[in-house]
Protein backbone atom coordinates (compact mmCIF):
# COMPACT_ATOMS: atom_id res chain seq x y z
CA UNK A 1 0.00 0.00 0.00
CA UNK A 2 2.75 2.46 0.91
CA UNK A 3 4.71 1.56 -2.21
CA UNK A 4 1.73 2.20 -4.49
CA UNK A 5 1.21 5.57 -2.78
CA UNK A 6 4.83 6.48 -3.43
CA UNK A 7 4.48 5.45 -7.06
CA UNK A 8 1.43 7.69 -7.48
CA UNK A 9 3.21 10.63 -5.87
CA UNK A 10 6.23 10.01 -8.10
CA UNK A 11 4.05 9.92 -11.21
CA UNK A 12 2.31 13.15 -10.19
CA UNK A 13 5.65 14.88 -9.64
CA UNK A 14 6.94 13.68 -13.02
CA UNK A 15 3.78 15.00 -14.68
CA UNK A 16 4.13 18.40 -13.03
CA UNK A 17 7.85 18.58 -13.82
CA UNK A 18 7.30 18.38 -17.58
CA UNK A 19 4.51 20.97 -17.63
CA UNK A 20 1.62 18.55 -17.92
CA UNK A 21 -1.14 18.60 -15.30
CA UNK A 22 -3.52 15.82 -14.27
CA UNK A 23 -7.30 16.09 -14.45
CA UNK A 24 -9.18 13.70 -12.16
CA UNK A 25 -12.91 13.16 -12.34
CA UNK A 26 -14.50 12.06 -9.06
CA UNK A 27 -17.92 11.23 -10.51
CA UNK A 28 -16.66 8.58 -12.96
CA UNK A 29 -13.29 7.78 -11.37
CA UNK A 30 -11.07 8.50 -14.36
CA UNK A 31 -8.00 10.66 -14.91
CA UNK A 32 -6.03 12.01 -17.87
CA UNK A 33 -3.05 14.29 -18.35
CA UNK A 34 -3.59 17.80 -19.72
CA UNK A 35 -0.88 19.22 -22.02
CA UNK A 36 1.27 22.21 -21.14
CA UNK A 37 -0.12 25.48 -22.50
CA UNK A 38 -3.73 24.30 -22.16
CA UNK A 39 -6.21 25.97 -19.83
CA UNK A 40 -7.43 24.34 -16.65
CA UNK A 41 -10.32 22.00 -17.39
CA UNK A 42 -13.58 23.95 -17.17
CA UNK A 43 -15.79 21.30 -15.62
CA UNK A 44 -19.39 20.86 -16.75
CA UNK A 45 -22.24 21.53 -14.32
CA UNK A 46 -23.08 17.81 -14.19
CA UNK A 47 -19.46 16.92 -13.26
CA UNK A 48 -19.03 14.40 -16.07
CA UNK A 49 -15.92 16.15 -17.42
CA UNK A 50 -14.98 19.38 -19.08
CA UNK A 51 -13.06 21.27 -21.74
CA UNK A 52 -9.52 22.62 -21.95
CA UNK A 53 -8.19 24.83 -24.74
CA UNK A 54 -4.72 25.54 -26.06
CA UNK A 55 -3.35 29.02 -25.38
CA UNK A 56 -3.57 29.93 -29.08
CA UNK A 57 -7.18 28.70 -29.31
CA UNK A 58 -6.35 26.19 -32.06
CA UNK A 59 -6.94 23.00 -30.09
CA UNK A 60 -9.78 21.85 -27.87
CA UNK A 61 -9.46 18.93 -25.45
CA UNK A 62 -12.83 17.55 -24.38
CA UNK A 63 -12.80 15.09 -21.47
CA UNK A 64 -15.89 13.27 -20.21
CA UNK A 65 -17.37 10.16 -18.70
CA UNK A 66 -20.63 8.42 -19.49
CA UNK A 67 -22.63 5.48 -18.20
CA UNK A 68 -23.43 2.58 -20.50
CA UNK A 69 -27.18 2.64 -19.96
CA UNK A 70 -28.88 1.07 -22.96
CA UNK A 71 -26.00 -0.77 -24.63
CA UNK A 72 -22.65 -2.43 -24.07
CA UNK A 73 -19.22 -0.89 -24.69
CA UNK A 74 -18.77 -2.14 -28.30
CA UNK A 75 -22.25 -0.96 -29.29
CA UNK A 76 -21.71 2.42 -27.64
CA UNK A 77 -18.43 2.93 -29.51
CA UNK A 78 -19.99 1.86 -32.82
CA UNK A 79 -22.74 4.42 -32.26
CA UNK A 80 -20.27 7.21 -31.47
CA UNK A 81 -18.10 6.47 -34.52
CA UNK A 82 -21.27 6.36 -36.62
CA UNK A 83 -22.34 9.74 -35.22
CA UNK A 84 -18.99 11.25 -36.16
CA UNK A 85 -19.41 9.93 -39.71
CA UNK A 86 -22.95 11.31 -39.83
CA UNK A 87 -21.54 14.68 -38.72
CA UNK A 88 -19.23 14.72 -41.74
CA UNK A 89 -16.01 13.38 -40.22
CA UNK A 90 -13.98 11.16 -42.54
CA UNK A 91 -12.72 8.42 -40.19
CA UNK A 92 -9.21 7.32 -41.17
CA UNK A 93 -8.25 5.32 -38.05
CA UNK A 94 -10.53 3.06 -36.03
CA UNK A 95 -9.18 0.54 -33.51
CA UNK A 96 -11.44 -1.24 -31.05
CA UNK A 97 -10.66 -3.68 -28.25
CA UNK A 98 -12.81 -5.20 -25.52
CA UNK A 99 -11.92 -2.43 -23.03
CA UNK A 100 -10.74 0.49 -25.18
CA UNK A 101 -11.23 2.20 -28.51
CA UNK A 102 -9.57 4.94 -30.53
CA UNK A 103 -10.66 6.63 -33.72
CA UNK A 104 -9.60 9.69 -35.64
CA UNK A 105 -10.61 11.54 -38.71
CA UNK A 106 -10.77 14.83 -40.49
CA UNK A 107 -13.42 17.32 -41.49
CA UNK A 108 -12.29 20.24 -43.61
CA UNK A 109 -9.09 21.58 -42.05
CA UNK A 110 -9.74 19.95 -38.65
CA UNK A 111 -8.48 16.67 -37.20
CA UNK A 112 -10.11 14.93 -34.24
CA UNK A 113 -8.74 12.03 -32.20
CA UNK A 114 -11.06 10.28 -29.74
CA UNK A 115 -10.07 7.71 -27.11
CA UNK A 116 -12.44 5.68 -24.92
CA UNK A 117 -11.56 3.42 -21.99
CA UNK A 118 -14.06 1.16 -20.28
CA UNK A 119 -14.41 2.09 -16.63
CA UNK A 120 -16.03 0.65 -13.53
CA UNK A 121 -19.75 0.39 -12.86
CA UNK A 122 -20.71 0.33 -16.55
CA UNK A 123 -19.03 3.64 -17.30
CA UNK A 124 -16.64 4.84 -19.98
CA UNK A 125 -14.01 7.60 -19.91
CA UNK A 126 -13.32 9.62 -23.07
CA UNK A 127 -11.12 12.34 -24.42
CA UNK A 128 -11.29 14.06 -27.79
CA UNK A 129 -8.58 16.35 -29.07
CA UNK A 130 -9.52 18.53 -32.03
CA UNK A 131 -6.99 20.73 -33.81
CA UNK A 132 -6.06 22.23 -37.18
CA UNK A 133 -4.52 19.87 -39.73
CA UNK A 134 -1.57 22.26 -40.19
CA UNK A 135 -0.50 21.47 -36.61
CA UNK A 136 -0.63 17.69 -36.94
CA UNK A 137 3.09 17.10 -36.38
CA UNK A 138 3.01 19.15 -33.19
CA UNK A 139 -0.04 17.30 -31.85
CA UNK A 140 0.98 13.71 -32.72
CA UNK A 141 3.12 13.36 -29.54
CA UNK A 142 0.39 15.07 -27.50
CA UNK A 143 -2.13 12.47 -28.68
CA UNK A 144 0.30 9.67 -27.78
CA UNK A 145 0.71 11.03 -24.25
CA UNK A 146 -3.03 11.50 -23.80
CA UNK A 147 -3.71 7.91 -24.90
CA UNK A 148 -1.17 6.54 -22.43
CA UNK A 149 -2.45 8.70 -19.58
CA UNK A 150 -6.22 8.06 -19.78
CA UNK A 151 -7.10 5.71 -16.91
CA UNK A 152 -10.43 4.65 -15.49
CA UNK A 153 -11.22 2.97 -12.14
Amino acid sequence: MALSGLLLVGAALATAADGWSRYRNARFGYAVDVPPGFSDVAEADNSDGGISRSADGDATLSIWGAYLVDRDFPSDIAGRVGSDKDDGWSISYDRRRADSASWSGSKGSRIAYTRAVKGCDDSTAFFRLEYDRSNRKAYDPVVSRLVKSLRAC
